[in-house]
């Protein structure tokens, strides 16, 4: 509010009665309903521009337009009951008529702008998710599936059937779109490594032969999310997938990281049961590079006795050797290959 409205505001907080005499000879219950309906506007728009530093500066001038008018009108509102009426009338009105203006405008548009902003970042985190920078991610289960009630449309085979693999625990090295390595437990206790060095994939046991294809997709079957389609490993390709069967919407509450990071939110809601993907994925991002620091994705398919929701958070940025992302770095010389779709 400007000095004038501070002023009256003070007089119609502090007197009981009436104003002081120094002033105005504004009786008091008049002076009184000028202020309520100043702070009946101001609080309408205030709630519309917070939490936007643009959008509330846009509010103030407003508001401080909606100021100059009532004060105006408030000094000259001794001059006759008659005229008094009129004015304040056309002050309310006019004050109104910014109030509604403002309001048809935020309501119009501001959904549009949000919609906007949360697409602005999914491209953002696809262009970084590009980028040959390493990352490593721990995954870790938030919830399981409950092993009381099965579900109408899961056959009881599937529904016994336990994956081999402990995905709690699991590492993650990914560099740009197409390369990374994932090394699980086994619930014998021995280790699965999977990987893709962009050319092609692979994966092996600690205890058996390489398995090599041409085919990227090939060994992503463990991936939290490959069978709904949104493998995290695959951010790239796969986050488009939120731009068409998902209300996407980003957050205005940031959060700090654990390395100090200023952190944005995206949340991402399936539209409909036809929509292939996790019921409900969000990302913690650094807003100024896009770097995915953390994924949750809630409800995954039942089959394969996976998890229910799991989380990917960022535990380094390393810089990995040229090749690590080949499976000759991560076994022993003189291991068998076995070559899945093609004549070697």
């Amino acid at each position: 509010m400007n000095d004038g409205i501070d002023d009256l505001l003070s007089d119609w907080l502090d007197g009981e009665n009436e104003n002081p005499a120094s002033k105005s000879d504004v009786p008091s219950s008049e002076a009184s309903e000028t202020i309520a309906e100043s702070l009946l506007i101001h609080g309408m728009l205030t709630d519309i521009g917070s939490g936007d530093d643009a959008e509330a500066e846009r509010i103030g001038a407003v508001m401080q337009r909606i100021d100059v008018e009532f004060v105006n009108g408030s000094l000259n509102l001794a001059s006759t009951s008659v005229l008094h009426g009129r004015r304040r009338l056309a002050i309310l009105t006019s004050a109104l008529a910014i109030a509604a203006a403002v309001i048809v405008m935020f309501s119009v548009f501001g959904p549009h702008r949000s919609v906007s902003a949360a697409m602005a970042s999914l491209d953002k985190l696809m262009e970084a998710a590009a980028k040959p920078f390493d990352h490593t991610y721990r995954v870790r289960v938030v919830e399981e599936y409950s092993r009381d009630k099965r579900p109408k449309n899961l056959s009881q085979e599937a529904w016994d059937r336990e994956a081999p693999e402990q995905i709690d625990g699991a590492t993650i090295h990914v560099r740009g779109a197409d390369e990374y390595v994932m090394i699980v437990m086994l619930k014998t206790g021995k280790t699965r490594t999977s990987g893709c060095d962009g050319k092609i994939s692979w994966a092996f046991r600690e205890d058996g032969p390489v398995h090599v294809s041409e085919d990227l997709n090939r060994f992503r079957g463990g991936m939290p999310g490959s069978q709904q389609g949104m493998p995290f490993l695959n951010i790239h390709a796969n986050l488009s997938q939120l731009k068409v069967g998902y209300e996407v919407e980003l957050t205005d509450a940031p959060e700090i990281g654990t390395d100090g990071t200023l952190l944005s939110q995206l949340n991402g809601i399936r539209k409909s049961n036809d929509v292939r993907g996790p019921k409900q994925v969000h990302v913690w991002f650094d807003a100024e590079t896009g770097a995915v620091h953390k994924m949750l994705l809630d409800g995954l398919p039942r089959g394969r006795g996976g998890p229910k929701s799991v989380t990917l958070e960022l535990v380094d940025q390393p810089t990995l050797p040229s090749n690590f992302f080949s499976h000759e770095t991560h076994h022993e010389p003189g291991k068998r290959i076995r070559y899945k779709d093609s004549q070697r």
